[in-house]
């Protein structure tokens, strides 16, 4: 099994911010895959499967100058084994 770690850090608009949390929302309701920006990659965006149940977090941290907002989502890969029929 290969494990891979895809991060990356930008800076956005309170505007953009709200425009890629929506397009995330709205992935999420569609289901299927998530697209998400990833300017480290060369194809510059990564498509992972979406599955469910969807284990959630949110951290807040508040600093003297700053604020950090952590939201966390995990799931299982979805299988694409077809269970076995009972015929």
């Amino acid at each position: 099994m290969r494990i891979s770690d895809y991060e990356f850090e930008q800076e956005k608009t309170l505007a953009n911010l709200a425009d890629l949390l929506t397009n995330i929302a709205d992935q999420l309701r569609e289901n299927g895959e998530l697209e998400l920006p990833m300017p480290t990659l060369q194809e510059g965006i990564i498509k992972i499967p979406i599955g469910e149940p969807v284990e959630t977090g949110i951290e807040v941290g508040l600093r003297k100058h700053f604020i950090h907002l952590k939201i966390a989502l995990a799931w299982r890969r979805p299988t694409t084994q077809e269970e076995p029929s009972s015929d």
